[in-house]
């Protein structure tokens, strides 16, 4: 197909810019094996001057913009849609100037042919440390390119492939309706969605009727702008023939993203089967062992990780999973019975994957329900939680408060006293006992929190989802998991200064008081309308707490998805997740009005909260591409003699 040229050694070993390395090949799942090339045996990738447009990788984040795309897409248009469009041979589709492709030349294997033979490559090979950001320049451009024009409203004649991408109709349930997997419905007043994005080689559209037949035209054609074969060419066509026969491209609501399955219809994802079985595989195999090699727990750990997005709340059990590589230094882990026991989390996990797929609402920035703080002492735990205008039920303010038994203060440390617990341990168990609290409220949607605490410590933990240790705080996470997936709420923590907690911190020193008491002295000095509601944590939820603080592992509980009662809604789950940056809004959508200022509340919350959630005063929209500002020009600099750059048809 004109992508290598072979010839004998003999022919090239005259060239000074001829350099050889070895080839070989990846393996790939349902396909053929991938050919590779080792660049770094003759120090080719270490050599290469840094002039490729790195920029212009963005796929990094393609992810993350595919799914925010979807949730805030305008749910009146019905379901978003999604097709894929592959690239036929990939990295061949970019040349190479003659000059350049010596050095990227490949030793063939010895019983091809009795003459040694060399693969010199006329097109961008594999291995090559600048073969994806050139790559990438090319396809970004596509999808630049078609997103460009279909923000113009180009029209584009039909294309002759259009045909062979949708052979059904577009499919979904003739009762769908809008589902409340939102807070509020960011995408109301948008038009109908519209976008392309690409993964290195994988073009991704999104689409909602009437727009989905435009969105395939305008790819298609820009693909074949960017990467144009003379007419005669005996290579395949630049689209891929056999992933259109296979239905990638044909619209749907189920669909293959990226190694994930996306569902629009119900807006869920889930592991693909194969990555269920390897995960059954894997855990399976761990309980049969006592040890194993170091190489291989920390693969497993990049496996558990790898799959953690779509396990419910798997973020927050990696803490003791993780303690073994700095608790056990030698070559092999021995499985404690503490780890085996974590391990069976991961069971719990896998065998409940199929019926607790993860909300994509889970995986992106939504507006907060319910805003707060909260605060620990040696006495007890409390804090409060103000509804925003986002709770569509009309829930009064909420202060909790809730004393430590004396198994817990007295092993306290401090100066006088050598106990195993922290102040940092007691501000994690408030964090996790107040989120608990208000997401058991009732509403017609998940619940958002949005929560400050003082501590850096706890605040770091429940952000990142675990800690490497086999103390409190891995256990305390352990329950925020469960939390989290019994109550289906989402957990964003912000830092406060402590002198700027003061609400908070009355609530968690004032048990001297009464009920009725306490409540006074609240209303007297922040008084609220309607007044505030002392909410008393659940005993079993009390338990669990105190339990966990004292480092006693019990069996993650079987839980059913939390009902919703409201005019729409399916029933989901979520996991904690850190709130992502994102960059100014291209477009325009409607603020999200969270804000208790109307009622006069927004006073009781510390300056840092509201600086985090002042964000959503403004109007939002999903991540944006990079475009066009990735293109920028290579410096000049003084090239070496003899150097590729010297010829003039590179």
């Amino acid at each position: 197909m004109g992508y290598w040229l072979v010839l004998p050694y003999t022919a090239v070993r005259q060239f000074p810019q001829l350099k050889l390395a070895p080839a070989g090949v990846i393996p790939q799942r349902e396909r053929r094996p991938r050919p590779i090339i080792d660049y770094t045996f003759n120090l080719l990738n270490p050599q290469s001057l840094p002039v490729a447009p790195t920029p212009a990788m963005q796929f990094g984040h393609a992810f993350h913009r595919i799914i925010q795309s979807i949730v805030y897409a305008n749910p009146r248009f019905g379901p978003p849609l999604m097709a894929k469009v592959d690239l036929a041979d990939g990295y061949y589709r970019v040349p190479l100037s003659s000059s350049a492709a010596l050095p990227l030349a490949v030793i063939l294997p010895s019983d091809v042919s009795p003459t040694p033979l060399v693969g010199i490559p006329l097109s961008l090979p594999m291995g090559w440390r600048h073969s994806p950001p050139y790559f990438c320049a090319f396809t970004e451009t596509g999808a630049d390119l078609a997103n460009q024009q279909l923000k113009a409203n180009a029209h584009l004649p039909p294309h002759p492939l259009q045909g062979q991408t949708q052979t059904s109709p577009f499919p979904w349930s003739a009762s769908y309706a809008p589902t409340a997997h939102l807070p509020i419905q960011h995408g109301l007043g948008q038009p109908p969605l519209a976008t392309i994005d690409v993964y290195i080689d994988d073009y991704m559209a999104l689409a909602q009727l009437p727009n989905a037949s435009q969105v395939m035209r305008t790819l298609l054609h820009s693909i074949e702008q960017v990467f144009q074969e003379a007419p005669d060419t005996a290579r395949r066509p630049i689209i891929s023939l056999s992933k259109l026969q296979k239905g990638d491209a044909a619209w749907s609501c189920q669909k293959r993203v990226l190694g994930w399955d996306v569902d629009t219809e119900h807006m869920t994802l889930s592991l693909p089967p194969h990555r269920r079985d390897r995960l059954q595989t894997l855990l399976t195999a761990l309980h049969k062992q006592k040890r194993v090699s170091r190489k291989k727990w920390h693969r497993t750990l990049g496996e558990l990780r790898s799959m953690a997005t779509a396990l419910y709340s798997a973020k927050h059990l990696f803490s003791i999973l993780q303690h073994a590589l700095a608790d056990q230094p030698g070559p092999r882990i021995r499985l404690t019975p503490l780890l085996h026991q974590a391990l069976a989390d991961w069971d719990h996990l896998a065998a409940t994957t199929a019926t607790h797929p993860v909300p994509l609402a889970s995986l992106v920035p939504i507006a907060p329900t319910f805003v707060g703080a909260t605060d620990a002492s040696k006495a007890g735990m409390g804090g409060f939680w103000l509804p925003t205008t986002i709770n569509t039920r009309s829930t009064p303010p909420i202060v909790w408060r809730a004393p430590f038994p004396t198994s817990i203060s007295d092993r306290l440390a401090s100066a006088t006293n050598k106990g195993h617990l922290t102040n940092s341990d007691l501000e994690l168990a408030a964090l996790v006992t107040g989120s608990a609290v208000a997401a058991a409220t009732p509403s017609s949607t998940r619940h958002a929190l949005f929560c400050a605490v003082d501590n850096t410590p706890a605040l770091a933990w429940t952000a990142k989802g675990s800690t490497t240790s086999t103390g409190p705080p891995a256990f305390l996470l352990r329950q925020l998991a469960q939390l989290c997936r019994s109550l289906d709420y989402s957990l964003t923590p912000a830092f406060t200064p402590g002198l700027t907690n003061s609400l908070a911190d009355l609530c968690s020193r004032s048990f001297h008081l009464s009920d009725a008491a306490f409540l006074h002295l609240i209303q007297t000095k922040y008084p609220t309308q309607p007044s505030w509601s002392l909410a008393r944590p659940p005993t079993a939820l009390l338990s669990k707490m105190n339990s966990a603080l004292l480092k006693q592992m019990q069996p993650l509980e079987s839980q059913a998805h939390r009902t919703r009662h409201g005019n729409s809604g399916v029933p989901s789950a979520g996991n904690s997740a850190k709130m992502p940056t994102w960059s100014p809004p291209l477009t325009p959508s409607p603020s999200c009005k969270f804000s208790p200022a109307a009622t006069g509340w927004e006073s009781f919350l510390p300056a840092t909260l509201k600086s985090e959630l002042a964000r959503w005063r403004e109007p939002f929209v999903p991540l944006a591409r990079r475009w066009p500002h990735w293109g920028t020009g290579i410096p000049a600099c003084s090239h070496p003699a003899g150097s590729t750059y010297d010829y003039i048809d590179n």
